[in-house]
Formats: C-alpha cells, structure tokens, sequence
C-alpha cells in the first residue's frame, strides 16, 4: 500500500449528514491516489442517526474492506453490553436513549442482529509502520502489543497528560475537544472535535513519509494544514 493516503476519523456519534459530507470531501481531497479511512469508533448514541451511520459503515466497508477500517469505541462497548442485557441503565445515561429511536426499538436486544455482529467484530486497533490508531488511547509505559482493552477504549488519565513517546504516534479520539479543534501533540493527536454537540466532524490526513498529520479535513469542507511536529517540540 505505497503512497497511502490515510484519512483518521473522530467520535460521529449519529451524526450522518455529517459523515457523508466529510467521506465526500475526503474523497475529493485524495484526488484519485491511494487512500484508505480509519473511523476511531463511537458510532453510536447521542446523535439522532446512529442506523444510519451504522448502515453507511457496513455498506462502505463491504464494498472495499482493504480501504475502510472501523475500531470499536467505548459507546460500542457500552451497546453490546447492553445488548447482552448487562449495562442497560449505564448504556441509556450515556445516550443509548437515542440509538433506540434511530432504530425505532425500545430495548437493545432488539436492534438489528447483522448490526450488533458487525459492532461486535469490530478490533481495538490498528498499527502502521508511525502510527497507532485506538479510540481512547494507551496506557503510558505498557508495550502497544499488551495494551488492555478496557484502556484501549476507556483511558483518559494517566494517558492524556504523560509526554512520552509510546513508541508510535497516537492518533485516538473519545475525550471531546470543546474547542472544536483537534489536539496535537508531539507524541498523540485527538481528533473527538464533538459533532455531536455543534463541532465538526474532522479527519487528519497522513501519508507514509512523516507519522503526524499532513492536515486537517472538516465535515464543511475546510482544510487546515497542520504544523509539523518539530514545530510542536520547539514552541
């Protein structure tokens, strides 16, 4: 997969319109090349579209599994929990409430089977040859290979604040960005731009050559460059 363009995708949590705006405008961007998504999980909940991001996800992944790559996030987790009937309260306090109207059902073990095996299939994370994409983050000082999965999708501290380098660039979402602005650091990235809430949905754009983004694609259209992590480390 030489000269791969890789568009990183935060949290969506339903919000559909917004996703298919950004997959057209990355699209547009890769300008024919190489490229592939990798969506950081949280589907679902909070959002009024969770089905149909869900569907979107499904039918863009059938048509070019090598191209698109979905990992599972804390929102997922809490759904299949729910689904197994364990976690039904927790799942509803976290916005589950409105990935039962988008389905039209009252209870997660109603929701669509083929949905819910999807969801269930989904992997913790994917690593390249810079990069280590997760939902949450890592756990500081444990080596990528052993990360535990509840941190893979849950952790925020010790991760958020430790400054070292955990052996890959992390580019990870689920702590939302009030500031509608991704957070880039030298050693990790957070593109949780919360959709949900007003912010746009945002893609970081990488390639094979540097492990931090080349820029910043946002679900209206906008492109940001991003500065370089050198910059980062002497500002």
């Amino acid at each position: 997969m030489a000269g791969i363009l890789t568009y990183a995708v935060g949290d969506i949590h339903g919000s559909f319109t917004k996703l298919t705006n950004l997959w057209r405008h990355c699209l547009h961007h890769s300008a024919g090349k190489p490229h592939r998504f990798v969506f950081l999980g949280d589907y679902v909940d909070r959002g009024k579209r969770t089905k149909d991001v869900i569907s979107f996800l499904i039918k863009a992944q059938a048509a070019a599994p090598e191209q698109v790559v979905c990992l599972m996030g804390n929102h997922e987790d809490l759904l299949l929990n729910a689904a197994k009937g364990d976690g039904m309260p927790l799942w509803l306090d976290n916005g589950g409430d409105a990935t039962l109207r988008s389905y039209g059902v009252t209870t997660a073990a109603e929701l669509p089977p083929e949905h819910v095996d999807w969801i269930s299939a989904l992997p913790l994370s994917l690593a390249d040859e810079k990069r280590f994409y997760v939902h949450a983050g890592v756990e500081p000082g444990v080596p990528l290979k052993k990360q535990r999965r509840n941190a893979l999708l849950w952790i925020r501290e010790p991760f958020l604040s430790d400054k070292r380098d955990h052996g890959l660039f992390i580019v990870h979402g689920h702590t939302p960005q009030h500031s509608h602005l991704p957070h880039f650091l030298p050693n990790r990235l957070n593109i949780d731009t919360v959709a949900v809430l007003g912010g746009p949905l945002t893609a970081a754009v990488f390639d094979e050559t540097t492990k931090g983004p080349l820029a910043f694609i946002t679900d209206d259209g906008r492109i940001t460059k991003a500065p370089k992590i050198t910059e980062l480390e002497d500002a």
